[in-house]
């Protein structure tokens, strides 16, 4: 290139800001990287300020509400106190003055101790002065070291507290007197008064004391108040103006985006349209416009041409194929009928089970020349493990699996489904063709191998085929199972039915049917919600299918009801393992959702066809047990009995 042809600094610049000459992995990641940088600065506002208003609303709520509760507490404990000493003064009924003393050493006793609760910390019981039940509980957190001034108005009031008493005793014991003596004389009279006098004017003190203290307490309250709402305002707005400075950005660079792919792209869909719309020219090229995947797309693009229809003919027969087993024959006999190949092996891989299945050997009948491991755990398989093409024409064992001693090269080509590998195509090829090849140069590279090239083709064309078909495969497999717990549900029960009555009678077994429910399961759903509810389920449904064999079946029955089919029951195999479903239950806690949940399990039993010749009539009898179980006081196992169905017929 010479210097005249290459870009200004400046115009590089706008290339890259304006996403035009890089990767559209970079792009994306680029645009990517800039939203959740956006996103971490609004997330940490938010969750800054959340933490923040969280820490003051908890001393709110557990410290300052609290001990301004408990001082207004003491002050109505003291003014009642003040009620029931009068009442001695004004009262001559022993009766009534003895109620009176005890009622005001009570009241003075509680405002004692929640004044003693407001120094040290404690729990506040409020218990009725007539009644002596409790009114309310609550925990306070002591105000030492925090708050001195409220320190020494509390202490001030225990003093004032003791000095009450003792005037209480006083009054008490002068009216006492005068009453055994038949009156209260003018001196004593006299002495009560200035006693009573003595004793409003403490009350009095205190209860200013005590307003003093939640007044104080009061102005905290509004300080914390304060600050909640202004840390409230002040990220609210910060959210508002960083959210719409990014949202700006975003308009911004995504347009470059958009721009920057699109426009490649719509120059290409303009040539494929002008290609559909009639003969396909293969000397038409399409014009690179840009340094990223869209550049080489179209670099490709006539590459592509020359073998689309032969692909593309294969595709739509395929498409047509009734199952997966026709599309791998018609794919083995491309191989061998089109492109040569005389041995070769196609697998098929089963990712959930780890296993590969060998569907298909042209010319090698059921020979394969890798470690049969492989079938059994298909990661030690190279080409499934990896994703990529393993050639031993390059790599001379490359793969340990390929047995030894075998006068075979080989070229394992993944079939990725799905982005995992779905299958592997095995080429083999006689050693002696490959070193006649390499030594004269015919071909240096598993690349150069036109037929392996092509073979790819006609894989890679013929996977969204083989995807569809497997996932229709895998449809039909779901519908047969509950999509919360993935147990068998209802349908397949009655799809399954005559082939299992039918494995019953022909071998002479029993069947040991358990019709289990959930107690109180509404309960869940009405007090955590539904979510919570499917989660109990789950785990419901885990601890049956864990309890049972792994030859037995466990079905959604509908609800909160799990059906068990227990193949070839002995004599009590349905009663104790019954008996171990119930006892798990109760004995498993289930964590979900910041709750601990702890449920228990009624179980009916019947026997198929001990009990009756008609299987949905066995499950009926196991449900009625099932009911007379609920009836009996819930989590309980009942095994059905004939009295229990009063019904003549199912």
């Amino acid at each position: 290139m010479n210097m005249a042809d290459k870009p200004s600094l400046f115009r590089r610049i706008v290339n890259i800001i304006t996403f035009k000459d890089i990767s559209i992995r970079k792009k994306l990641l680029l645009f990517a990287a800039g939203g959740l940088g956006w996103y971490l600065i609004i997330a940490f506002i938010g969750l800054g300020a959340t933490t923040y208003v969280k820490l003051l609303s908890t001393e709110l709520i557990d410290v300052i509400i609290p001990q301004v509760q408990t001082g207004q507490k003491v002050i109505i404990k003291l003014r009642g106190a003040n009620v029931s000493v009068r009442n001695i003064f004004i009262y001559d009924d022993l009766e009534v003055i003895n109620a009176n003393l005890r009622r005001t050493k009570i009241t003075l006793n509680h405002a004692n101790t929640f004044l003693i609760s407001l120094l040290e910390g404690g729990h506040i019981r409020d218990y009725s002065d007539l009644t002596g039940e409790l009114i309310e509980e609550f925990y306070v957190v002591s105000i030492k070291g925090d708050m001195e001034a409220s320190e020494n108005y509390i202490k001030e009031v225990l003093v004032s507290i003791q000095n009450l008493r003792e005037i209480s005793d006083k009054l008490t014991s002068i009216k006492l007197t005068a009453l055994r003596r038949g009156g209260l004389s003018q001196k004593e009279r006299s002495l009560i008064m200035d006693k009573l006098d003595e004793y409003d004017a403490l009350t009095v003190e205190s209860v200013n004391l005590l307003s003093k203290f939640t007044s104080h307490i009061s102005t905290l309250h509004k300080k914390h108040t304060e600050k909640i709402n202004a840390v409230l305002y002040g990220s609210t707005v910060t959210v508002i103006v960083t959210g719409l400075i990014a949202v700006a950005l975003l308009i911004v660079f995504s347009t470059f985006l958009i721009r920057s792919m699109t426009q490649p792209v719509k120059a290409i869909t303009e040539q494929i349209k002008t290609l559909s719309e009639g003969e396909v020219d293969l000397t038409r090229k399409i014009a690179i416009t840009s340094k990223d995947e869209m550049g080489e797309l179209s670099a490709n693009f006539n590459r592509l041409m020359g073998a689309i229809h032969d692909v593309n003919t294969f595709k739509k027969v395929i498409e047509g194929d009734d199952t997966l087993e026709d599309v791998y024959a018609r794919l083995a006999r491309v191989f061998k009928e089109n492109l040569g190949f005389n041995d070769l092996l196609l697998y098929e891989v089963s990712n959930s089970k780890n296993t590969m299945r060998l569907i298909h050997t042209p010319s090698s009948g059921e020979d394969i020349y890798c470690n049969r491991e492989i079938l059994l755990d298909c990661s030690l398989c190279r080409a499934k493990k990896t994703g990529h093409t393993v050639s031993s024409i390059v790599y001379p064992d490359i793969c340990k699996q390929f047995l030894h001693g075998i006068e075979k090269y080989h070229i394992c080509v993944p079939m990725i489904i799905g982005g995992s590998t779905g299958g592997v195509v095995q080429f083999l090829f006689e050693k002696p063709y490959i070193e006649r090849c390499l030594t004269t140069g015919e071909i240096t590279d598993v690349s150069n191998i036109e037929k392996v090239r092509r073979a790819r083709q006609y894989i890679k064309e013929s996977l969204p085929v083989i995807e569809a078909k497997r996932l229709m495969t895998a449809l039909k497999e779901s519908a047969m199972r509950d999509q919360l717990t993935g147990l068998y549900n209802r349908r397949f029960l009655e799809d399954y039915t005559e082939v299992l009555v039918a494995g019953v009678h022909r071998k002479g077994i029993i069947l040991g049917l358990l019709m289990c429910d959930l107690d109180f399961f509404k309960e869940v759903n009405d007090r955590y919600g539904h979510n919570i509810g499917d989660e109990v389920l789950k785990e419901t449904a885990n601890l049956i299918a864990k309890s049972v064999r792994t030859s037995d079946l466990v079905a959604r029955f509908g609800g909160e009801e799990f059906l068990v089919i227990l193949e070839d029951a002995k004599e009590g195999d349905a009663q104790n393992i019954a008996e171990r479903i119930r006892e798990k239950m109760e004995e498993t806690k289930i964590k979900t959702g910041g709750v601990v949940i702890q449920k228990t399990i009624s179980i009916g039993i019947s026997e198929f066809p001990k009990d009756t010749q008609n299987f949905w009539e066995a499950i009926k009898y196991s449900d009625i047990a099932l009911y007379k179980a609920k009836e009996a006081g819930r989590n309980k196992v009942l095994r059905f009995t004939k009295d229990m169905w009063t019904e003549e017929e199912y």
